[in-house]
């Protein structure tokens, strides 16, 4: 292996080593701070310049950075630390084991593997200055609510462009969906199940609406982006009820919206709430509503003309044979970042078939080009 192989290897085995479930996901997850403490003794070590963000709740975002040629401008790098919970795993979740080319462990390729390739390049730049202060940041809560990035996209600090690292298989994204997700409640009216007329069934009513919902996700299909494909909408969590033989007084829902880019989180809200309304003035007058305020993770727009995505294709050309423009239908960083005018591409090594999964493991091979690939953007922007 090479040196910068060597530490990346290195660094990315202490990164999934450090627990940094996301808390908002688990009772039991210790959130990001151990590996924001860690990041500081990397950078002490190699006498980078550092940061703490204090963003929520004793969690922080962490930042470190290069100074540029030109001091007006800046690019951020940026990859999230908190990873989401483990399940059934066949080893040790936090081993950092390396097996056949590959580097195992939860967040091994869900950003860990971008954050230690993005912290390499930075490290590793020498002499070289880049033409942009390049700053490299690790996120908080980015599976969650994002709001990590959101305290960086409003700290004041401006950024011309940005780098998202997720795993893309080295794919250059230039375009991903937002989400919008909240509850429809249903209220009925509790009774006896021995006489159910005497009461109003909320989990009957509540089935017909979900019904609705899904002729609605039929629908949109005729939406589709050229880059990310159609908007969906998914009923994915339900609860109602309170005991066997009650007639249930109250049903909930999730839904989970996935947006196109141009597509704002209101106008999702506003389709369903007219099949509710419909559902309120109909012959079976269901006293249904919206729990607001949503969720909202707007998708960004598309960076398809922007310089970054211009760079990091040469990059990505040059180092993997990747390169092409292309879109995806998950969310990252990026929808938090572009809400003030920052264009931003993602691109990282790991495939998103191993994001979430049991054994999530990231390709040695793509660690080291990822490195390379991230390390010409900084040069080059």
């Amino acid at each position: 292996m090479s040196f910068a192989t060597t530490q990346t290897v290195a660094l990315l085995q202490e990164l999934v080593r450090i627990e940094s479930i996301n808390p908002s996901l688990s009772s039991t997850g210790s959130g990001e701070q151990k590996v924001a403490e860690f990041l500081e003794r990397f950078c002490v070590e190699r006498n980078l310049p550092f940061e703490f963000q204090a963003v929520a709740d004793g969690r922080s975002n962490f930042l470190t950075w290069v100074p540029g040629e030109n001091p007006d401008r800046r690019i951020l790098f940026i990859a999230h630390m908190d990873t989401v919970p483990i399940d059934k795993w066949e080893s040790d979740p936090f081993s950092g084991e390396q097996r056949e080319g590959r580097i195992y462990g939860r967040g091994s390729c869900d950003t860990k593997g971008s954050l230690a390739a993005m912290l390499t390049a930075l490290s590793t730049l020498g002499e070289r200055k880049p033409k942009s202060t390049v700053v490299v940041a690790a996120s908080i809560d980015e599976e969650f609510r994002k709001i990590g990035a959101r305290a960086i996209a409003r700290s004041g600090v401006s950024y011309d462009a940005a780098v998202v690292g997720e795993p893309t298989d080295l794919e250059l994204v230039v375009a991903h969906k937002g989400s919008v997700r909240w509850q429809v409640e249903v209220e009925g009216v509790p009774a006896h199940t021995s006489k159910p007329h005497l009461g109003v069934n909320a989990i009957t009513g509540m089935a017909k609406i979900v019904s609705a919902l899904d002729d609605l996700n039929r629908t949109l299909t005729s939406q589709a982006h050229p880059l990310v494909g159609a908007p969906t909408l998914t009923v994915s969590l339900i609860e109602g009820g309170i005991e066997l033989t009650t007639v249930p007084p109250v049903c909930r829902i999730w839904i989970d919206r996935r947006l196109i880019p141009g597509e704002p989180p209101q106008k999702a809200i506003q389709e369903v709430e007219n099949i509710l309304e419909s559902f309120r003035e109909g012959a079976d007058k269901i006293k249904v509503r919206s729990l607001l305020p949503a969720l909202e993770d707007p998708a960004p727009d598309s960076a398809e003309s922007s310089k970054i995505a211009a760079v990091a294709a040469t990059a990505c050309a040059d180092v993997a044979g990747t390169g092409k423009y292309i879109g995806v239908p998950y969310g990252t960083d990026a929808s938090q970042l572009s809400l003030v005018g920052i264009p931003c591409v993602v691109i990282g090594p790991g495939s998103i078939n191993q994001a979430h999964t049991n054994n999530e493991f990231v390709e040695i091979d793509q660690l080291t080009k990822a490195v390379e690939i991230y390390q010409k953007i900084m040069l080059n922007y």
